[in-house]
């Protein structure tokens, strides 16, 4: 992801029994390219040594020792605090939650964040009465809500046996929020609505019409859009590519469609007020012209399936996306310049992507590349990116046509 490229992060590892996982999220964002340096409270070695740190993130990891002149003696709360583009506290205690919030710098990690100028994400993990308890919410309203950001924790088990809001988030949706913390927020203020995934057009009960469709292109266009600021509204057809978890300052919704008439009638209700669409999906072209009530056996299945034209979703609401952007895509075997050109006339969209499909290209690749092709100018040629790579890319020419009106 190129959100982490030579980013230089802090992690906090705080005194918790989540305090294992935050190793996953120093793996992830090594992976996604940030330097990563790991500051760990005294109670947190006790859960984790400070050598498994050490020996992924190849660098000395920060003790509470370092601070108070008993190891380098260097002043190292500042040369840490000043080098940092991002500090990330996860899991981050109460007790660490309650420093942080009254300006306190009695260990190595909050005097980091004091003497810090950066934006700082705390994750907090804890016991749901702690999380909920009135001296806790007291604390998260004390923090500067511009420098400042909090993950909620997730609601599920915990190690006490209980139930309710206080677990560790996943890491990959750590690094969303953190990302999104980090900034740039260039699409604040923006809706963006994107559909994503196949349709499923149903000939009985069991049998259906679709494609190979995963849906993976569309997610990772609304995780970027969130994670630069906009609010998104994704319609999703059926797929088993989980959409992205909202941030906590991009509201996400997800509406979940099967037909191409229910994806139509979707993205209808989800375009007032928005900026922009960006087609993603794979609406099935066709459907079976009718539709039994119970399976059919096979003995009684027909040798020749009529059928019927699904609504074109795009050329159905070209008057209503007229004052939007409106980026498509065009999956094809053929020559992508031509026929994504005719497509992109013929259905009225601002830009489009013209990709390669079959023989491993195309649906369900991890990688894709093509030719975006926009009003004016010849089209540009994307060579195979990463797709969560590839949103961003589309994402900055989606930007360049918004309408203006929005805060950025």
């Amino acid at each position: 992801m190129r959100t982490w490229k030579d980013r230089r992060v802090v992690l906090g590892v705080c005194g918790g029994i989540a305090a294992f996982k935050a190793v996953l999220l120093l793996r992830a964002l090594q992976r996604g390219g940030a330097s990563v340096r790991v500051v760990m409270t005294e109670t947190a070695t006790r859960f984790v040594g400070p050598l498994t740190f050490e020996a992924l993130s190849e660098s000395p990891v920060g003790l509470d020792g370092d601070f108070l002149g008993i190891g380098s003696g260097r002043a190292m709360h500042i040369e840490w605090a000043r080098e940092a583009d991002l500090i990330l506290v996860a899991p981050c205690t109460a007790t660490t939650l309650a420093r942080i919030a009254h300006g306190m710098a009695d260990n190595l990690l909050s005097a980091i964040v004091l003497a810090s100028r950066c934006p700082v994400l705390l994750v907090p993990s804890m016991h749901t009465a702690m999380w909920e308890a009135h001296a806790t919410r007291q604390n998260l309203q004390a923090l500067d809500p511009e420098r400042f950001h909090v993950m909620p924790p997730e609601c599920g088990d915990l190690a006490s046996g209980d139930r309710g809001p206080g677990r560790f988030p996943e890491a990959e949706d750590i690094l969303q929020e953190a990302a999104f913390a980090l900034g740039p927020r260039d699409l604040a203020g923006r809706i963006l609505v994107v559909t994503a995934g196949p349709t499923r057009e149903p000939m009985d009960p069991v049998r259906v019409l679709t494609n190979p469709s995963t849906g993976r292109m569309g997610i990772e266009l609304a995780r970027a859009a969130l994670r630069r600021g906009a609010e998104v509204r994704l319609i999703l057809g059926p797929t088993e590519v989980a959409p992205p978890r909202g941030l906590a300052k991009a509201p996400l919704q997800v509406h979940r469609v099967t037909t191409c008439r229910e994806m139509l009638e979707a993205t209808d209700a989800c375009l007032q007020g928005a900026d922009g669409l960006l087609m993603a999906a794979a609406p099935a072209d066709q459907a079976p012209a009718s539709v039994e009530p119970t399976k059919r056996r096979k003995e009684d299945l027909p040798d020749l399936l009529a059928l019927s034209r699904t609504p074109d979703i795009l050329a159905t609401l070209a008057p209503r996306t007229r004052d939007k952007v409106v980026l498509a895509f065009a999956a094809e075997t053929g020559d992508l310049i031509s026929a994504g050109s005719e497509k992109r006339s013929r259905k009225g969209a601002t830009l489009l992507f013209a990709n390669r499909v079959g023989n491993g290209q195309g649906f369900g690749a991890v990688a894709n590349g093509g030719w975006l092709i926009r009003p004016e100018g010849p089209p540009e040629e994307v060579l195979p990116l990463p797709k969560e790579d590839l949103a961003d890319l589309l994402l900055d020419r989606v930007k360049e046509y918004l309408p203006a009106g929005a805060t950025s």
